[in-house]
């Protein structure tokens, strides 16, 4: 519960109706004791977004994304855990829990940090006004030079720095202490002397998912020997590597309109040129290589990214270490390829943005750019190039767990370099590559039927069905490891003779992954009853998960039998066995 007390949180929802939370952001229809609406995470013209009045969660049948309020305010805000609970507590004026800090020290830095805001806000109208100021012309002349209007400008609160030193004396006057300039980040010190570290730059600020203006980014307007682009130092509000740039206009839009999928380039002017060009969809990682903590802030306003580099090969190379820590947080990533030497600024000036809206739509996925980048890579025209772009290549494909996508890149290899298909496949087969092979098909469909059958029993368990009767969890059995975790809690809760309310699970599971396996098992309350019988098909999730364990203890005994070389111990196995296919032959 990440700090907090179970019965604040349990009061904190109790006062932040479901329903009524929601019914801000979506429009919603009552139909018996739920309530539906169209998904506010993701586009659709029929509703399958439904909210559990009685219980207190929601669940999208289409997007599947469930909850409880908090995790709802977290989605739909685009908060963490901290900021969404500070959020609905201010919503029904309830005070927060010390969460176990000191709350002297905690109003101290919060007191520091508000300070720190407000100097970076306070500069932010410095730089604006700087830039309609007459010694602004190289910053209007280099605006002009990208081919940004106005609108642009004010938009994206550009702004100029002039020089070293009126930065600071503005800042004493506004009675900001030196201390707090540099902890700010806008100011430096090098021999005693404050100075702007951005001096003499462009000024871009960057802006968090708050609209608090948290560090500034600058270019540098002449060819010097210092680098093009600069952000200002991290500080207590601000580390790189936890910030994507315009974060606070993809918030607003995805509120306005929804977000179907973000476009992540480099830096600030590829993000403004797209922008004014009509690509609001789109935050940069500001030169940086993407992070997890930049992946999972992607994650709550879409799963569907593509990502815009440059075209120069360090920036393919960036995009395919972004692409798989997009691909490890569970995102379905793409690669804009752009033509060479060009970035997403170049490719849109230079063929508008239906040539760039052309790329974006024919974005590759992961495997596909990888092959494209070992292709460029080497010369396969030398028979030493051909050698390492195949073993590269057949690495490459070896990661692919679809066996019809691995036929059909090996076809397309084959067809590239001219060595037989039997060959090629002889060599993929032989590498090891530590991934699980893929199940047959109907393995998978089996094991999914006794996963939905522990889904039901479960779902049945936490809304105390009538039909459970004398039913005991402990006498199944599980597989799926998040379903043998909520089951081990269900079996202690009903040990202890305690009621399990369904929406404070998710208070309970801090990992992800249970909290979306325990949307599913949730959402079987809320689909339509009326010619589903649900005894019936409980007890028939019951023989489903017997007739598993016996086909599982039939393997196990037949194993131990073929292994076993004492005739006693194999006589002894062999009678068993045979009362367990006696039993499956009922």
């Amino acid at each position: 519960m990440r700090g907090y007390d179970a019965r604040f949180l349990d009061t904190l929802k109790s006062k932040n109706d479901l329903v009524e939370v929601v019914s801000r952001y979506v429009h919603l229809e009552q139909k018996g004791n739920s309530f539906w609406g169209r998904c506010p995470f993701h586009h659709e013209k029929t509703a399958s977004f439904c909210v559990n009045s009685t219980d207190q969660f929601y669940y999208c049948f289409g997007c599947h994304k469930g909850g409880d309020v908090i995790s709802f305010i977290m989605e739909v805000e685009a908060l963490d855990f901290y900021d969404a609970i500070k959020f609905l507590a201010e919503r029904v004026k309830m005070e927060l829990p010390s969460d176990n800090y000191d709350s002297q020290k905690m109003a101290e830095e919060k007191e520091k940090k508000n300070r720190i805001l407000s100097l970076l806000k306070d500069t932010a109208l410095f730089y604006v006004r700087n830039l309609k100021s007459e010694k602004a012309t190289k910053h209007i002349e280099y605006i002009a030079k990208r081919g940004l209007n106005s609108d642009m400008v004010a938009s994206f609160g550009i702004g100029a720095s002039l020089d070293f030193n009126s930065l600071p004396e503005y800042l004493k006057q506004k009675g900001y202490t030196e201390k707090e300039m540099l902890l700010s980040g806008a100011v430096d010190e090098k021999n005693g002397r404050l100075y702007d570290s951005l001096g003499g730059r462009l000024i871009i600020p960057i802006i968090n998912q708050f609209n608090q203006v948290i560090a500034f980014g600058g270019r540098l307007l002449e060819k010097a020997d210092f680098a093009k682009y600069k952000n200002t130092k991290e500080t207590m509000v601000f580390n790189k590597s936890q910030t994507l740039y315009n974060i606070n206009n993809l918030k607003k839009l995805k509120n306005e309109e929804g977000i179907n999928s973000i476009i992540i380039v480099e830096g600030y002017m590829d993000t403004i040129s797209l922008v004014s060009k009509g690509f609001r969809n789109v935050v940069a990682s500001m030169g940086t290589s993407l992070t997890k903590d930049q992946a999972r802030m992607i994650k709550r306003y879409t799963t569907n990214v593509n990502i815009s580099y440059d075209g120069d090969f360090a920036g393919q190379k960036a995009a395919i270490r972004g692409l798989e820590i997009l691909k490890d947080e569970g995102l379905e990533v793409k690669v804009v390829a752009l033509p060479d030497g060009l970035d997403p600024d170049d490719v849109v000036n230079k063929y508008g943005r239906e040539g760039y809206q052309k790329l974006v739509d024919e974005a590759k996925p992961l495997i596909d750019f990888k092959l494209d980048i070992l292709e460029k890579t080497f010369d396969i025209n030398s028979t030493e190039g051909k050698r390492k772009y195949i073993q590269g290549a057949l690495k490459v494909i070896k990661e692919s767990q679809s066996n019809s996508e691995q036929e059909e890149l090996l076809k397309r290899l084959r067809d590239k370099t001219g060595i037989t298909y039997e060959s090629l496949k002889r060599e993929l087969e032989s590498i090891e590559n530590g991934k699980p092979k893929v199940e047959r098909v109907e393995t998978v469909e089996l094991k999914e039927k006794n996963y939905e059958a522990e889904r039901f029993l479960l779902s049945s368990v936490i809304f105390s069905k009538p039909f459970l009767k004398e039913f005991d969890l402990k006498d199944l059995a599980f597989e799926n490891p998040l379903h043998i975790e909520i089951k081990e809690y269900l079996e202690k809760e009903i040990e202890k003779g305690e009621k399990v309310k369904p929406n404070l699970l998710y208070d309970v599971f801090d990992d992800q992954a249970l909290k979306e396996e325990l949307s599913k098992i949730l959402s079987f309350e809320l689909e339509d009853k009326k010619n589903f019988d649900e005894e019936r098909y409980f007890y028939d999730c019951i023989r489903t998960l017997k007739r598993r364990q016996r086909d599982s203890e039939i393997k196990r005994l037949t194993k131990m039998f073929e292994s076993e070389t004492d005739l006693v111990k194999r006589q002894k196995i062999a009678e068993e066995l045979k009362l367990k296919l006696k039993d499956k032959n009922k």
